[in-house]
């Protein structure tokens, strides 16, 4: 384990993947500083000497360690740091929550960027709009269809608040988690948590 009472820097975007970071950190008690560099600030030699594509999130341990990519920042501080968003080594829950929080990250996290930035993929918008909102949609049925509780296994956890931060880029999330009550269900109940309520409070500080 790492030393806990330290902090950790991590670098991201309002509202965008890091969120799900600073969820976990906030559950987990971790102390951090949560740092939005401009794009100006991510395209400096600097900035990519910590991430290589100039991309957030990035994660500075206390012992200045740098790590970029999401699911490996993620997957650091769930073995660094106790908390109750997994389930222990060798319960079957842990799998369950790992197998979906690389769907999210895969599965609907690509259909997300191809939505938001069409234009990374060189072909008409409005194409790429249209299948990647059906390819979002269809992430939800997948979802909806399979889940068992929770994402994470048997109580909410790491999974779900990813979820929920996915969720929210969709402008018609109210609509699409009404035709889907179990997505619904884990929705709602990270919404109330006090993690979610401080950290949306970063997120325009």
């Amino acid at each position: 384990m790492v030393n806990t009472t330290a902090s950790y820097k991590l670098y991201g975007i309002p509202y965008l993947g890091s969120m799900a970071i600073e969820l976990l950190m906030e559950e987990a008690g971790i102390k951090y500083d949560i740092i939005f560099p401009t794009p100006e600030e991510r395209n400096s030699v600097e900035f990519k000497m910590i991430s290589p594509r100039g991309l957030v999130p990035v994660l500075i341990t206390p012992s200045g360690q740098s790590i970029f990519e999401g699911p490996a920042i993620i997957n650091f501080l769930l073995e660094t740091h106790h908390t109750n968003l997994i389930a222990p080594i060798g319960n079957p829950d842990r799998a369950i929550c790992f197998q979906w929080l690389s769907f999210l990250s895969t599965a609907l996290g690509n259909a997300n960027n191809r939505f938001f930035f069409p234009d990374r993929y060189g072909s008409t918008e409005i194409v790429i709009k249209e299948k990647a909102e059906l390819d979002r949609k269809a992430c939800y049925d997948i979802l909806e269809k399979h889940v068992d509780g929770f994402l994470s296994g048997k109580t909410c956890g790491i999974a779900d608040f990813y979820f929920y931060v996915l969720m929210n880029w969709d402008d018609n999330k109210t609509d699409e988690l009404a035709k889907r009550p179990n997505l619904e269900k884990i929705f709602n109940q990270v919404k109330e948590t006090a993690s979610v309520k401080k950290v949306l409070e970063n997120q325009t500080s």
